[in-house]
């Protein structure tokens, strides 16, 4: 993936800090990317790692019912250590595993080293509304933004961060931005660790919406 010069914008209501849509990789070089991620499911390190986000984000808030893995990616590592706990699991990847999921009811919805790819997270996260049932959570782990990015330090800061490097990753949260997220698309936000790690339910409707 070659390459590009890459500008990033900061939202004056929420601090979000995101990259300049003129800047953005295609698809093609997204997916070509993701190709290149090693989710070896014989890599003890990624295994440990993903049975740490189990550990945190999964087993503390699940109730029973279906689990979505959104954004599964290349393989299916994360769906694959669900279901071998005996969670049901259905994964979906908009370039590995792209059909739509049929299901409306799902009670957990994983994002896991997710939402800093997505370009559009509000109606992202609108569509996932559609998917769960009422009272449902959302649990995700991205890095977060820690300090407030107009802080000149944190500019300094910003350009030296090894999260940023990925360049298919193009938008960074802080606590006011994820709860500014929520409240676009129908989904509370009820935790979060100050770090990368985050929990949502569904309450009303998206902002906007009649349904």
């Amino acid at each position: 993936m070659v390459q590009k010069q890459r500008d990033f914008l900061i939202c004056p209501a929420c601090s979000l800090l995101y990259q300049d849509a003129r800047s953005l990789p295609s698809p093609l070089e997204e997916q070509s990317r993701y190709e290149l991620h090693r989710n070896d499911p014989g890599d003890k390190g990624y295994i440990k790692w993903l049975q740490s986000f189990i550990h945190r984000s999964v087993t503390p808030w699940y109730k029973g019912g279906r689990i979505l893995d959104f954004g599964s990616g290349p393989r299916c590592v994360l769906s694959d250590l669900l279901k071998e706990k005996g969670f049901p699991v259905v994964s979906y990847d908009p370039f590995f595993a792209p059909q739509w999921p049929k299901e409306k009811d799902f009670s957990l919805i994983l994002l896991c080293e997710v939402l800093e790819h997505i370009n559009d997270p509000v109606n992202a996260f609108r569509r996932l509304h559609s998917l769960a049932s009422q009272g449902s959570l959302l649990s995700l782990k991205t890095q977060f933004l820690t300090a407030d990015p107009l802080d000149p330090e944190s500019v300094t800061s910003f350009k030296k961060w090894w999260y940023k490097e990925d360049p298919t990753h193009i938008r960074f949260y802080n606590p006011r931005s994820l709860e500014i997220l929520g409240e676009r698309s129908g989904w509370e936000l009820i935790s979060q660790d100050g770090t990368s790690l985050a929990v949502y339910k569904k309450t009303a409707s998206p902002e906007g919406s009649r349904s």
